[in-house]
């Protein structure tokens, strides 16, 4: 996209206002804890997301409710949307989506308006399947102490999944920011449990004073992060059926870039213009429904 005289001074005035905040206000900038590096790249068309290329239709309101989970320790909700034509008690394959940072079930099963698309798309002859979340909390979806939100997702929602009559012994997991983390780390813990992961702008960091420093509540120690690094596991993503999408002025891009440079498979990341946002996400969501729908068939 062209940069106009006003992007221009859009920029250059969203420039200044990073240099006045001094080193310490930069680092909150990088981290988009302070907004001046999102209005730059705003400024800039950095976040200019391509328009979904795929027909969007309306989808029935998300199946509500809750469980109790001996893995979370507490009484978790749920969101499940059913594409249209089919209701509770079909038996469909599942795309469990695993939410973002300080996000629920609900925003999860509209993240990327992947429900939407899989209705316009099937017409056409896509697989349907059920988009189902449950909440996660704030602890990067990785086993705590006192809570293990991978656990449950496995070894409890998924059982319940398959008592409300979804087919979930054919899942892909898709995940968003936190999500994504939590959904290639899914890939690498339960390695034949899903027929594909999607990763979209997967918040991974470079090293555990990185997330700290983002997040203080990612990881409870160092050893903890080491645990669940999945940069230095990159080698054992081979095989798996990975897609990994993040945009180019992502804050989290250059740790994505790191993991890409070590899978066995570089290809299977995707880095196009974008930011960490819903317009990047669902510019990205058509070719990821389709990829889920076909390896969700039969």
């Amino acid at each position: 996209m062209p940069i106009t005289r006003r992007r221009l001074l859009q920029a250059a005035g969203a420039a200044v206002g990073v240099a006045a905040l001094g080193a310490a206000g930069v680092a909150l900038v990088d981290a988009e804890v302070l907004p001046g590096r999102s209005v730059l790249n705003h400024a800039l068309g950095r976040c200019d997301a391509r328009a979904p290329d795929a027909p969007r239709a309306a989808v029935p309101p998300p199946v509500t409710g809750s469980f109790r989970s001996a893995a979370r320790r507490r009484e978790v909700g749920f969101a499940i949307v059913y594409p249209p034509g089919y209701a509770p008690g079909a038996g469909l394959p599942v795309c469990l989506a695993l939410h973002g940072y300080a996000s629920d079930a609900r925003a999860a099963v509209g993240a990327g308006r992947y429900a939407e698309f899989l209705a316009g798309l099937l017409p056409h002859g896509a697989t349907p399947f059920a988009v189902a979340a449950p909440d996660g909390g704030n602890g990067y979806w990785h086993p705590h102490p006192d809570d293990d939100p991978l656990g449950m997702l496995v070894d409890e929602f998924l059982p319940m999944l398959a008592g409300r009559g979804l087919a979930a012994d054919r899942v892909v997991v898709a995940g968003w920011s936190m999500g994504g983390y939590g959904a290639l780390l899914a890939a690498l813990t339960y390695r034949d449990r899903f027929r594909a992961v999607v990763a979209t702008s997967p918040a991974i960091f470079h090293s555990y004073a990185d997330a700290r420093r983002v997040n203080a509540g990612a990881f409870d120690s160092a050893q903890e992060w080491a645990r669940h690094d999945v940069t230095a596991r990159a080698r054992e993503f081979a095989g798996l059926p990975v897609r990994i999408a993040i945009g180019a002025a992502d804050p989290f891009a250059p740790a994505v870039r790191t993991l890409r440079d070590r899978l066995p498979d570089p290809t299977v990341v995707d880095i196009r213009t974008g930011c960490h946002d819903g317009e990047f996400w669902n510019s990205v969501a058509p070719g990821q429904v389709r990829a889920i729908s076909a390896a969700l068939a039969g």
